[in-house]
């Protein structure tokens, strides 16, 4: 998919130059930004909420849960479809 972009010459030669010290193309550079902005904006989202009280803050996972689990392979029809059968 492409989408065009209007942005000021600075902003462009802003973006031009992170691109460039790093190595990267300007919509990779501009892609990373974006998500970088998205992942911040969530999380002082989360932290309002926390502030406020209307969350509780994170609490580290108990030791029992920390473990790592095997996947166990199963056959037959996935559960999901199952479900969707027995609804019908």
């Amino acid at each position: 998919m492409q989408i065009t972009v209007e942005l000021s010459a600075t902003t462009y030669e802003n973006l031009c130059r992170q691109a460039q010290r790093k190595g990267l193309s300007v919509a990779q550079i501009a892609e990373q930004l974006i998500e970088e902005s998205e992942e911040q904006r969530r999380a002082a989202f989360f932290d309002r909420l926390r502030a406020e009280g209307r969350i509780l803050p994170k609490k580290p996972l108990p030791p029992e849960y920390q473990r790592v689990y095997k996947r166990i392979d199963v056959q037959g029809t996935p559960v999901s479809e199952c479900l969707i059968e027995e609804r019908r």
